[in-house]
């Protein structure tokens, strides 16, 4: 029973995952594109090349995207290796986050006080 859960949640996790990556690559080629817009309309700018400018930044995008779909593919990797300490783990980090963040909803109730 507790090993259909496993997979299932292993699923719904690889699921986020592609979604994530997916939703990264609509946004960096947003970003190229927007990049190309502006570059085409401005041009080079006086004492300096426009071009080289943006051409610098969307290598630093490509690079991004290369290390962020590395990192993706070895939490992936690590998720199937050991997929009970990593729910155990998210689990922990979700908890901790939520008590932070009523910890800080408490703490915002009582500043109100007149």
């Amino acid at each position: 029973m507790t090993e259909k859960t496993h997979d299932k949640e292993l699923d719904a996790l690889k699921a986020d995952i592609a979604r994530l990556r997916e939703e990264f690559a609509e946004l960096v080629g947003g970003v190229k594109k927007s990049a190309g817009i502006h570059a085409e309309q401005e041009g080079p700018t006086p004492g300096e090349d426009g071009h080289d400018v943006w051409a610098d930044l969307l290598n630093k995008f490509d690079s991004s995207r290369v290390q962020g779909e590395k990192v993706v593919r070895d939490l992936s990797a690590e998720v199937k290796q050991h997929p009970l300490v990593s729910i155990m783990a998210a689990f922990g980090l979700g908890y901790i986050i939520a008590k932070l963040w009523y910890r800080g909803k408490e703490n915002e109730d009582t500043h109100d006080a007149p």
